[in-house]
């Protein structure tokens, strides 16, 4: 190959300023991440069968199960309990103790019914209007009485003092007229 082809193949092939203008500088992709970086990282398929925060929300911490674990029963506990329950010949005397369904009927159909209830609270309502009425009567009586009285208090007592007045006045009169015959 002549010079000339050598510089035509070179001149054909060689990239020109305008060809690398849209291409990144070493400054532009200096802060980018390497293969090295990137061994640590999770790949997307890797993601897909972890638990996300709100499937986790309703799990229990470890804190959690340890106050949990502080309320229950001890296993001497449980035996205790379990000493102190009724037994299957306990509970068969408990319900030969207990009424039959024949026998709540029976009581159920003794028993007052809401009607009769009802009945009943209304008699004794108007009883108690009754007797409130009576005794609404009995004090407007009392107080008639009362004013009664008062007056006839009043009266008594001012002719009392007429009385009085007019014993005094006799007196007075007397003694004037004692006096009047001294002087004369």
């Amino acid at each position: 190959m002549s010079n000339d082809e050598l510089l035509r193949y070179i001149a054909e092939h060689m990239v020109t300023k305008a060809d690398i203008a849209g291409m990144a500088t070493k400054d532009d992709i200096k802060d980018m991440a390497t293969r090295d970086d990137l061994k640590n990282l999770v790949t997307k398929d890797e993601l897909k069968n972890l638990a996300t925060k709100d499937e986790l929300k309703n799990l229990a911490t470890k804190d959690e199960l340890r106050a949990l674990e502080a309320k229950m029963a001890t296993k001497d506990e449980l035996k205790a309990l379990e000493a102190k329950m009724a037994t299957k010949d306990d509970l068969r005397a408990l319900e030969a103790k207990m009424a039959t369904k024949d026998e709540l009927k029976a009581l159920e159909a003794k028993m007052a019914t809401k009607d009769d209830l009802r009945e009943t609270e209304n008699m004794i309502l108007t009883e108690v209007d009754r007797i409130q009425e009576r005794s609404e009567e009995h004090y407007a009586e009392l107080c008639t009485r009362i004013r009664n009285l008062e007056n006839k208090v009043v009266v008594r007592s001012e002719q009392s003092t007429i009385n009085l007045l007019v014993e005094v006045v006799s007196t007075l009169k007397t003694d004037v007229e004692y006096l009047k015959a001294k002087i004369s």
